[in-house]
């Protein structure tokens, strides 16, 4: 089948072409950037775009869109990519930048680096790998919102730390008073406070949601379009919405209703004196295939939104990168050449408190066989998708950023049957379903801890590891 020919290439990256590495250290600080080039926020400096899962720059605390002031002391305004990333390596094992964002004006940080054998892949890379164990917990996902934004140039969006309110109508008050909690649980998340009595910037809102009288119920294409998926920034999880891909024809009879919502945000203080300075706007033009309430889209789609702010990137439309990861971390970081051998354990992780060690040799973890190739363990997985297709529930399916396409989650009613096929293990090789054993589907009994039997200079030995349920979410607005 050309769907699992397309996921297996992932593993063959993983168990293939890297078998050429030799066995020196590699350390990395988990995050990447790109040089600013938006005049409001980290102008010719760089500004964070990337934070591996699980990374020490996660543990940090850094986050998407930290303008970044210095690397190890070096100031980065107007150097080059290539500059800063030289800096990086100026310490082997460590390097200290200095941020600014909403909530620090300068605020330094020192970053570990993640340092392990070259050839070690870890569990947060692994879980991506095997995520069709559990695509409920693996989500690599792009989308688009008819998202169009307005900036000003003249504005420097880091100086602003307060907002307000316009005053609202009396007749929609009950209305505004929602969306304006939704406003102030979302900006207060990226460092800013609300603040009526002496605000930065003034929050002023405009709504609009018609039906459309051209609608027919019983056109013959309506239904006929794709599913549209948002993320949920509440719960972390992607939800089917009754609306139309902004990249999609839609016939007008095939729209039930029109909704309309901006927002504008306008300076105080600092450009012109007593003067209300437009420095942003945002509007979504939706077109809507049922009802959904003003108020539910809200809850959902106006985080999204101001996910743009203070980075707008494509002013035009939306396009957001939503990477979430759930998974099972023990610490040890497996021989990518044959992925049963454990070639780093990370210093006080559960693996390690448990007395796993490098040069061990993983044979079973909780009672299922690690005498894996990678060609059995490639063949046992491409067979497991195959088999299982027909476990997964068709409404929930989507295409994932990779471009995977029927990419679905399991289906309830069916969660015995999957977890039965995953303790198969002469036939699946699932092993490393580990990773997501929290889910009844994956282990019936959800077991806390996680046995391994390994091998170690000949002798056979039992471990117990309490593993640490991880999540990351990360969501990139362009």
């Amino acid at each position: 089948m050309r769907r699992i020919a397309e996921i297996l290439l992932v593993i063959v990256i993983f168990t293939g072409n890297l078998f050429a590495q030799d066995g020196s250290l590699t350390c990395n600080p988990g995050f990447t950037f790109k040089i600013s080039e938006d005049k409001s926020w980290g102008y010719k400096e760089p500004v964070v775009n990337s934070i591996t899962p699980g990374s020490p720059a996660e543990r940090s605390g850094l986050k998407l869109n930290d303008i970044i002031l210095s690397v190890n002391k070096q100031g980065t305004y107007l150097k080059s990519y290539r500059t800063i990333m030289s800096w990086f390596d100026m310490h082997e094992e460590e390097m200290t930048i200095a941020i600014r964002n909403f909530e620090h004006s300068f605020k330094e940080m020192t970053i570990m680096k993640d340092c392990r054998h070259s050839k070690a892949i870890s569990e947060a890379q692994l879980a991506p790998v095997f995520a069709f164990y559990s695509l409920e917990d693996v989500q690599e996902r792009r989308f688009l919102m008819p998202v169009s934004t307005m900036t000003n140039e003249d504005a420097l969006y880091h100086t602003y730390r307060t907002f307000a309110f316009a005053p609202s109508d009396e007749r929609t008050r009950g209305l505004d008073e929602r969306i304006n909690a939704i406003f102030i649980r979302a900006l207060e998340e990226k460092g800013l406070q609300f603040n009526p009595a002496d605000p930065d910037f003034i929050i002023q809102t405009y709504y609009s949601y018609q039906s459309n009288s051209m609608f027919k119920s019983d056109s013959p294409t309506y239904g006929s379009y794709q599913p549209v998926w948002r993320f949920d920034t509440r719960n972390h999880r992607t939800v089917k919405v009754p609306l139309y891909d902004p990249s999609e024809a839609v016939r007008v009879d095939d729209i039930a209703y029109n909704l309309e919502f901006g927002y504008r945000f306008y300076d105080r203080k600092f450009i012109g004196a007593g003067e209300m300075s437009l420095i942003w706007e945002s509007e979504a033009k939706e077109r809507l295939s049922s009802r959904y309430d003003l108020v539910d889209y809200l809850e959902m789609n106006l985080p999204l939104m101001l996910l743009k702010f203070p980075y707008p990137g494509n002013r035009s439309f939306a396009t957001f990168q939503v990477k979430y990861l759930k998974y099972n971390y023990t610490g040890i970081g497996y021989d990518m050449n044959d992925l049963k051998s454990v070639v780093s354990v990370d210093p006080g992780s559960p693996a390690a408190i448990a007395g796993i060690r490098p040069g061990d040799v993983v044979t079973n973890i909780q009672g299922q066989g690690f005498n894996h190739t990678s060609q059995s363990l490639t063949e046992g997985y491409r067979r497991f998708l195959a088999e299982t297709m027909n476990l997964r529930d068709h409404r929930t399916r989507y295409t994932d950023s990779n471009g995977f396409k029927d990419c679905m989650f399991w289906d309830v009613k069916n969660y015995g049957a999957v977890s039965e096929a995953i303790s198969d293990n002469r036939r699946y090789k699932a092993a490393f379903s580990y990773l997501f054993n929290f889910n009844q589907y994956i282990s019936w009994n959800t077991p806390l801890t996680i046995n391994l039997e390994v091998e170690r200079n000949g002798d056979v030995m039992n471990f117990a590891v309490t593993p640490i349920v991880t999540t990351s979410s990360h969501i990139l607005a362009e």
